[in-house]
């Protein structure tokens, strides 16, 4: 038997296959059997041959089941590296959408910070104007009633003296001209910061100022409001109530209207403001043409929307009158006001316009 498995072996290694083995058993049984003529020794002989067959085949069955377990273990690492492989190539197309993602971003970033400059440069040019602007009205109204008086007092020094009736004449002239001084003053105060606005609140801060708006341009005003106005945060009452302000200065520049509706009303979860005139109104876009033309009004009230996450659009019906609508979202997150900080300059005309008359 120990014979049989090496020939077995040997037969493999020299590339020899079952069938040729088979073939070779059969051939030497056949003359084995030829030479036999005892019927015992046919059966012997046919059995030994038979053992001697499967020992000889066993080292190609061991060989076979070593092959299965290789293809067994081959198929095995075949799987894991089809895994290792589909795992990478997803890796692969995460990392490229993730570097997709990251290249959107810092062009986000990007656009964003050329917003952040652009607004930068539009908050300062409409700084700069509205310095321009309470700098003209200070000289044209304040100036001009300080100079009055200051002449008045000069000639009353020198031709007064010694006469009561021109002594009480300059001095009615003085306290008149130091009233109307006062009341130019305080009128700036309030446009630069309402105090009603932060004491009584939005409401209160519009009725007093629609009220003086009306009584000096003699513009019929109307103001509805619902209690949502109170429900904002300060920074949107403010944004409001500028856009209230500017909308009033464009249409006594350019409305020629007669006719004014205010407007504030809830929209869902939105405040809605609406200005109304019966005015001439726009020709063209008034928003493409505030851009074009730079219109710091209308940019100013745009950008001051923005900040409070707003929207801000302007109807414009030639002929027929202009509406100023904004919505402001009521769960917006407050939001510093990038705008002039100019409560010193209040405080200061307030002082101004509180203190006591100089004695004359």
């Amino acid at each position: 038997m120990a014979e049989a498995y090496e020939l077995g072996r040997a037969a493999i290694a020299k590339g020899v296959g079952v069938l040729d083995m088979v073939q070779v058993q059969q051939e030497a049984l056949h003359d084995l059997l030829h030479s036999e003529t005892e019927e015992n020794n046919v059966d012997r002989t046919l059995k030994a041959g038979g053992k001697l067959l499967l020992e000889s085949l066993s080292p190609f069955e061991a060989t076979h089941r070593g092959f299965r377990e290789m293809n067994l273990e081959l198929n095995k690492r075949n799987r894991e590296l089809k895994a290792e492989i589909t795992e990478r190539k997803r890796a692969e197309k995460a990392l490229r959408q993730s570097e997709k993602h990251y290249q959107k971003l810092f062009h986000k970033a990007e656009a964003m910070q050329e917003i952040l400059r652009n607004l930068s440069n539009r908050i300062l040019v409409t700084q700069e104007e509205e310095r321009k602007r309470i700098s003209r009205e200070l000289h044209d109204e304040v100036g001009q009633s300080l100079t009055a008086i200051s002449v008045g007092l000069a000639i009353f020094d020198k031709k007064a003296a010694g006469n009561p009736a021109i002594t009480s004449q300059k001095i009615a002239e003085t306290q008149k001209l130091i009233q109307e001084t006062m009341e130019t003053v305080h009128r700036f105060a309030h446009e630069l910061r309402p105090a009603l606005l932060d004491e009584c609140g939005l409401v209160p801060a519009l009725r007093s100022y629609l009220k003086r708006f009306a009584s000096r341009t003699g513009m019929d005003v109307h103001f509805g409001s619902d209690p949502v106005a109170e429900e904002m945060a300060s920074e949107q009452k403010l944004v409001v109530f500028r856009i209230v302000q500017e909308s009033l200065t464009n249409v006594t520049k350019h409305a020629q209207a007669t006719q004014v509706d205010v407007q504030i009303s809830r929209q869902k979860s939105n405040v809605c403001l609406e200005v109304i005139d019966n005015g001439v109104s726009f020709t063209a876009d008034p928003l493409t043409v505030g851009r074009s033309k730079r219109r710091l009004g209308l940019l100013g009230m745009e950008e001051r929307v923005r900040l409070v996450n707003g929207g801000f659009t302007i109807i414009a019906e030639p002929g027929k009158g202009t509406t100023v609508r904004v919505t402001i979202p009521l769960d917006a997150p407050a939001v510093p006001l990038l705008l002039p900080k100019i409560e010193s300059a209040r405080e200061s005309l307030n002082q101004f316009s509180s203190s006591s008359q100089p004695a004359l």
